[in-house]
């Protein structure tokens, strides 16, 4: 299996990282400190230099640049390893511009693996908010098939200027949305598609992996909450002819895959509606770890996975199940926790390594 795995980190300027290399094993690496020291933002860190973003909402260079650094630049410099094999991965980062080098080489979009970040809090939003359900699916789908990342990027501009369209008005808004409608019918019948058939992929794993990370017996489930299943462009194009008129008195696009949902359901009912935040939260863990492995069977790789302090709602015992878990499998962790007794079933874990820090400083 080809799977590259992070050995050494350095960061300069990046929030309130000091300029200290951690080194990190190919297994499970513990992270430890109070709350607001730079825990969360050394997995920002890894993630920013495989994924090319930070995992952070709406976050701009001026969030991330440490304010005390002497230049107003920012460098992450990391190796990678894949067994024998050792790459020399770094991105510097100004204002104005981003650049990343492979072995010393420019590269531009080019990164030497993934990286998977498990929120504490995303639990909690999956659950309530279908806008973050949409956002989840569409940012995992994104890493993994580049076609819908570019289809999706195109319908999205699509609907914005359909969208104005519709907001401007005038004696040609008719004929200039039948021209954009065509594009968008276009877009929503293959993203659909991929949608559909990610979900499927998903549910073959997300009920084993409940299993295999909690021990329990339960049916998980997502399916796609969209009127578009299974249609055509040509079937799509005609629903918008039919919605034409309504959508130019409400000013703006009502119906359309960008307001589709995903309803997740344990054991046949919703979720949200009917699990404790514990059960949801363990729900949402088996989901993640389920696209862990659709991950792995596409690429034959694992992502590098990186969890902020999961600690909350979980019980002694499903921690335990959890850290059981983590040990089986051959991806590379980084986990964090303020939590003293999780902190304490963390460092049972043998051949792990332990990292304290303490002001964005390795203690």
């Amino acid at each position: 299996m080809n799977c590259w795995k992070i050995r050494k980190l350095q960061t300069h300027n990046f929030r309130n990282l000091s300029p200290t290399v951690f080194e990190f094993v190919p297994g499970i690496n513990c992270i430890f400190g109070q709350n607001g020291n730079g825990k969360t933002n050394l997995l920002e860190a890894v993630f920013y230099v495989t994924n090319k973003k930070s995992f952070r909402k709406n976050t701009s260079y001026p969030q991330i640049l440490n304010i005390e650094g002497e230049r107003p630049e920012i460098i992450l410099q990391s190796v990678f390893g894949n067994g024998s094999d050792i790459s020399a991965f770094s991105v510097r980062i100004s204002e104005n511009f981003e650049e990343r080098f492979l072995n010393n080489q420019p590269v531009k979009s080019k990164t030497i693996t993934s990286s998977v970040f498990i929120n504490p809090f995303d639990s909690y939003s999956f659950h309530t908010s279908s806008t973050f359900r949409r956002h989840w699916v569409d940012s995992h789908l994104n890493l993994m098939d580049s076609e819908y990342r570019q289809v999706l990027g195109r319908f999205q501009k699509a609907m914005r200027f359909r969208n104005s369209v519709l907001s401007f008005g005038g004696k040609n808004t008719s004929s200039q949305l039948r021209a954009i409608d065509e594009q968008i019918a276009d877009y929503s019948a293959l993203i659909t598609a991929k949608r559909h058939e990610f979900l499927q992929t998903l549910n073959e794993n997300i009920t084993p992996s409940f299993k295999a990370v909690f021990a329990e017996e339960h049916t998980l489930k997502m399916d796609l909450d969209s009127m578009f299943v299974h249609w055509d462009a040509k079937k799509i194009y005609d629903y918008y002819r039919h919605q034409e008129n309504d959508d130019i008195k409400a000013e703006v696009t009502r119906v359309g895959i960008h307001r589709d949902d995903f309803i997740f359901s344990f054991n046949g009912l919703n979720a949200f509606e009917f699990c404790s935040l514990g059960q949801q939260k363990m729900g949402f863990l088996s989901l993640v770890f389920a696209y862990i492995e659709v991950f792995r069977y596409k690429f034959n790789s694992y992502p590098i996975v990186l969890i902020d302090d999961v600690s909350g709602e979980l019980d002694s015992q499903r921690w335990k199940n959890l850290i059981q878990y983590l040990e089986t499998k051959k991806f590379q962790v980084l986990i964090t926790t303020a939590n003293e007794n999780f902190r304490k079933e963390l460092e049972r874990i043998p051949e792990s390594k332990k990292f304290f820090i303490e002001n964005g400083t390795l203690v």
